[in-house]
């Protein structure tokens, strides 16, 4: 049996987004970051996998986070492995402040091994799995994915091509890459309602992301163009869920559902805001309600 796993971390100042906090994708960079170094520490991580012809890639990832990061916070990182059946398993992981203990974000990922060549499910040994179980893992209740049909008439949709720079080791669209996506997308709608970042700051407000979850169903690659669909399901008196589904525009192939949960808040204190009447008014026309 092992111990739970902890990284510290700073947060530089190269991942703030316009807020000045940490932006979305750096959260998933952090799993990554820790979850190689926490396999190296139990005989496998990039060096080893490679040895053993053996490729990770993520399934689904729920991430709440429920106060921000800013540039020059340390935190620590903790992630351990709830349970893994053969091809598929199931981590969890905490974000804590360094000097507080104070809980800063909590998510869960499922993962699945592939063989390196086919990329198709093989098992890693067994007796290295072994080394990442621990006794009573505690378990994050994860939300599930809403079964939706889209209709367009009510959904923003725009087309992004991929890039090099978006690709990981695999050459597919790097995991974070995608919550980079959703977040991008989020924000383009609130502007195609007249509510662009600008007019936001104007009224010193923003827009926060308490919860994001991403189910990933096929891998998009260099030049590959993507349709992201993304339709207002909720909506409250300060904030609402986006529920994005992004396709590849040439055959229509799923490549990922997203949901993201957000909020308005003052600018400066972080503290939660009702949404301005006018914006209420354009996202009610706008809410998907099927």
């Amino acid at each position: 049996m092992t111990e739970l796993f902890t990284r510290t971390f700073r947060v530089r100042w190269s991942e703030d987004n316009a807020l000045g906090q940490l932006d979305l994708a750096g959260y998933f960079r952090y799993v990554i970051e820790t979850a190689w170094e926490w396999g190296a520490s139990n005989g496998l991580g990039i060096v080893e996998s490679e040895q053993l012809g053996l490729a990770w890639v993520i399934r689904e990832t729920e991430i709440r986070v429920f106060t921000p990061l800013y540039p020059n916070m340390n935190f620590d990182f903790t992630i351990w492995l709830v349970k893994w059946r053969r091809v598929r398993g199931t981590r969890c992981f905490e974000i804590r402040f360094k000097e507080s203990g104070e809980i800063v974000a909590q998510g869960t990922q499922q993962i699945v091994s592939l063989d390196s060549r086919t990329l198709r499910p093989t098992p890693p040994p067994v007796h290295i799995m072994d080394n990442f179980l621990i006794e009573n893992p505690r378990i994050f209740e994860q939300g599930q994915l809403p079964k939706l049909g889209i209709q367009n008439d009510a959904a923003f949709i725009v087309q992004r091509d991929v890039e090099w720079r978006d690709l990981d080791s695999l050459e597919h669209v790097n995991n974070a890459t995608y919550a980079a996506f959703a977040e991008d997308a989020a924000v383009q709608a609130l502007a195609d309602v007249g509510w662009s970042p600008l007019q936001l700051k104007t009224q010193n407000l923003a827009v926060i992301i308490n919860r994001v979850h991403i189910k990933y169903h096929f891998p998009a690659i260099w030049r590959d163009t993507l349709d992201v669909v993304t339709s207002l399901v909720e909506l409250d008196a300060a904030g609402g869920k986006w529920y994005i589904d992004i396709k590849r525009t040439s055959d229509g192939e799923q490549i990922l559902q997203c949901v993201l949960e957000w909020s308005i808040a003052d600018r400066h204190t972080g503290k939660e805001q009702n949404l301005p009447k006018s914006l209420f008014q354009a996202l009610k026309k706008k809410i998907d309600v099927t």
